[in-house]
């Protein structure tokens, strides 16, 4: 069985700090299959184009490209430089670039990091499920900005009635792009009007036609504060898209 071409999506902005990390993450996967990183500059106004363009020996032009590097010369980068739109609008102005040339996309947040076997699990996973998975999640790792240690892994089985409830599938997940394209509706790939829950909303739409599958291992590291000043200041934005998510749900469930 031949191996599934794979797109790492990274959307970043204004991760200076972590960027580099997160890219040698993807460069560095073990996956012997085609391997495309597409990175999505989504309007920083910090260093993190310097940092991102330092890949492909250039700073000149909005999309940049480079061949064949990678563990196994089997890896191309994309980086687009857009203007700010929040996640969604990243995301999918990568998904748009690449799809053509892709099967799976992996999901990486721009200041989480993966393990070097996280795509070639994931996709061992989607191999064995003949068309029926849609996404696989995993579990992961959170990590303190300032120590890099580990605080606590996140363990989060599967239950499509919890999903209901709550999001437990991790943003940096792995997505069968023919489940992307059947679950199409007015909003797009990601919800552009959604800055946040924007996930949580794909997740559920993909979960009324697909399997979602867990991987139960860490296999993402992902980066937290002791601040959460900014969850409480988003928070009634937060609980805004939710509430969409829930409505929109409702809604395609009343046909």
């Amino acid at each position: 069985m031949s191996l599934p071409s794979v797109t790492i999506l990274i959307a970043n902005y204004n991760d200076e700090k972590y960027i580099d990390r997160c890219i040698e993450s993807a460069v560095n996967q073990d996956y012997p299959g085609k391997l495309n990183i597409c990175i999505v500059d989504d309007g920083s106004t910090d260093d993190s184009w310097k940092i991102i363009s330092s890949y492909f020996n250039q700073e000149d032009g909005k999309l940049l490209e480079k061949n064949n590097c990678g563990r196994f010369g089997n890896t191309n980068l994309i980086a687009i430089k857009s203007e700010n739109g929040g996640p969604s609008f990243a995301r999918n102005i990568g998904i748009t670039q690449t799809i053509e040339d892709t099967d799976i996309y992996a999901i990486l947040d721009s200041d989480d990091e993966m393990y070097e076997n996280k795509v070639s699990t994931c996709v061992d996973l989607f191999q064995r499920g003949d068309g029926m998975i849609g996404v696989v999640y995993a579990d992961y790792d959170t990590i303190n900005v300032e120590t890099g240690k580990i605080i606590r892994e996140f363990k989060e089985p599967y239950s499509r009635k919890r999903l209901v409830r709550e999001c437990i599938v991790h943003s940096g997940s792995l997505i069968l792009k023919e489940a992307l394209q059947n679950v199409l509706e007015e909003t797009g790939y990601y919800d552009e009007t959604m800055r946040t829950c924007e996930d949580y909303d794909l997740w559920m739409r993909i979960s009324e036609k697909y399997i979602i599958a867990h991987v139960p291992k860490s296999l993402t590291k992902v980066r937290v504060t002791g601040d959460n000043s900014s969850f409480i200041v988003n928070q009634e934005i937060w609980q805004k898209n939710w509430s969409r998510v829930v409505e929109k749900m409702q809604q395609r469930a009343n046909g």
